[in-house]
């Protein structure tokens, strides 16, 4: 039985109960409406303990850096999800899923549905890294008006005086071609960079590299540098960085990054 066929089982029996003409209801009826309130209630845990299982477990499996699987686990887990803030957590989770997957588009619309969303205020984690991943989207997209918008929507939403991760930043100013300051925001979050999941600092490491390589070419540097710890990443994991992204392409492949390159 459904949550809302419960409800609406507790409605009929209290109408089914009720006695107009004595204002009584008997033992025996009462009896019987609180033992649907008590399945409902365990109905409700049982949902919740599932949800629960899902969601850690699809969330292992996007720290291990297998988003491909731990999609089809939060899709699963949405399925249990009976509260906003299950709703809420599985959905920006499923995001970040097509995100790593180079689902850029379907990722905007899960970031943009939830920054809109007032029941995302009842997660404020979310609240405010919604908004930023869509800002990273966008960027992406080279959408930079938005991306700015979005990006300045998240720091509002921001508690005063944290210095969280921003991943929307970091993309909007390296698509701005403000490769000095896209590094130096990179230094200045190197600790909660480190702290973050695989996907995350691999991303990074690629912006990073791709950073250092633009500005050594105009500087007259040396371009590479930053290429050393890319070792882990097999080729094509981020051609779609370069999908809308000219330069950006033309440096995956450069790199051996892509998977067009490699083949």
């Amino acid at each position: 039985m459904g949550f809302v066929g419960t409800v609406a089982a507790v409605f009929g029996a209290v109408g089914y109960a009720w006695k107009p003409e004595g204002r009584a209801m008997e033992w025996g009826q009462i009896s019987l409406l609180l033992l649907i309130l008590v399945v409902a209630g365990r109905y409700r845990r049982w949902r919740f303990r599932k949800w629960e299982a899902l969601f850690v477990c699809g969330t292992e499996l996007l720290d291990a850096g297998d988003p491909g699987a731990a999609q089809r686990v939060f899709e699963d887990a949405d399925g249990y999800a009976l509260r906003p803030p299950e709703r809420v957590l599985t959905r920006y989770h499923l995001g970040c899923c097509e995100w790593f997957q180079g689902h850029v588009d379907a990722a905007r619309s899960t970031f943009l549905s939830l920054s809109r969303g007032w029941r995302t205020k009842e997660v404020p984690d979310v609240f405010v890294a919604a908004p930023d991943m869509l800002a990273a989207c966008l960027a992406v997209q080279g959408d930079l008006v938005d991306a700015r918008r979005w990006l300045e929507e998240a720091h509002r939403r921001r508690s005063p005086g944290v210095a969280n991760l921003s991943v929307g930043e970091i993309f909007i100013l390296c698509r701005e071609e403000r490769y000095g300051a896209t590094l130096r925001l990179l230094d200045d979050r190197r600790e909660a960079i480190e702290k973050s999941v695989v996907l995350i600092r691999k991303l990074l490491g690629v912006v990073r590299a791709f950073s250092w390589d633009a500005l050594a070419t105009e500087t007259g540097g040396t371009p590479g540098e930053e290429l050393k710890g890319l070792e882990s990443i097999r080729p094509g994991e981020f051609d779609y960085l370069g999908a809308q992204w000219p330069r950006m392409e033309t440096f995956l492949r450069a790199s051996g990054l892509s998977e067009k390159e490699a083949a």
